[in-house]
């Protein structure tokens, strides 16, 4: 009987133990990481809380004093640089209701687009689309890339430009942060028009290059943006806007910039 007793008490210190263990072991196991993707509807910097939104649901992040923000262009930020109407991907663990956010990652919202009017003084951009034209507001510290030339200025942006915009969603019109146009320009006389291959020769001062014409290429004429490529002349003085690939000078924006001469010997190849 004692020994019977004996192990069943011993029986039991075990089981309590095992139990004791398995508790702590569940407190001490990290939870797991979830991630949350909408936009931003509100940032409270001084209680470090950030309220997003998707299409069915928001929810209130506490931001911990190590979470990590990473901007859209990948450099590093702080809970100043969020703003409503981004759009951001939380990383963050649910302890027990409490939304633990430990890193906040802003997705950059790009459209692409023709320029079909930039209004500085208004700060109003639109673009035309294939489906719809889209009007964008200029941010004030809205930057401009030309090529590989950051901040150029909005006065480098000019209709029939093919850009791409970053921008962002607050309550009321979209809002432009940043407009690229990562072509190259070169400036020449026409000396060759090949409307049935869709290329034109144009010559400066040191060389001579050919352009083939990309199916959307802009060719401004005044207040068009999409004018016929009979609307070109020979001798024509142009600014074009390329792209270099695979070795072909790719052409998405075409620009007088003189007077074409009344005389020329200039080859065209009719339609």
């Amino acid at each position: 009987m004692k020994m019977t007793s004996i192990l069943k008490s011993s029986a039991g210190i075990m089981s309590a133990l095992a139990l004791t263990a398995a508790a702590d072991q569940m407190a001490t196991a990290p939870v797991k990481e979830k991630e949350f993707t909408g936009k931003v509807d509100y940032v409270n910097a001084d209680e470090h809380t950030l309220t997003v939104s998707d299409w069915l649901r928001h929810r209130t992040f506490d931001l911990g004093g190590n979470c990590a923000i990473t901007r859209w262009d990948n450099t590093s930020g702080a809970i100043n640089d969020l703003r409503p109407g981004e759009k951001v991907t939380v990383g963050y663990q649910n302890a027990h209701g409490v939304l633990a956010a430990d890193r906040v990652t802003q997705e950059a919202m790009r459209v692409h687009g023709v320029v079909k009017s930039i209004d500085p003084a208004r700060r109003q951009l639109v673009l035309g689309r294939w489906d719809h034209d889209k009007t964008l507001m200029l941010a004030q510290d809205c930057k401009v890339q030309v090529h590989d030339k950051m901040n150029d200025g909005l006065a480098s942006i000019m209709p029939g430009d093919h850009v791409t915009v970053v921008y962002e969603t607050p309550s009321g019109p979209a809002v432009a942060h940043e407009i690229a146009r990562t072509t190259v320009s070169y400036t020449g006389a026409v000396v060759a028009i090949d409307v049935p291959h869709r290329t034109i020769s144009v010559e400066d001062a040191v060389s001579t290059k050919q352009f083939s014409l990309a199916n959307d290429c802009s060719i401004v004429m005044g207040t068009t943006i999409d004018a016929p490529m009979t609307d070109l002349r020979p001798g024509e003085r142009l600014t074009v806007n390329y792209d270099k690939v695979n070795g072909v000078n790719v052409a998405n924006r075409i620009a007088p910039t003189g007077p074409a001469p009344a005389a020329t010997t200039a080859q065209v190849s009719p339609q």
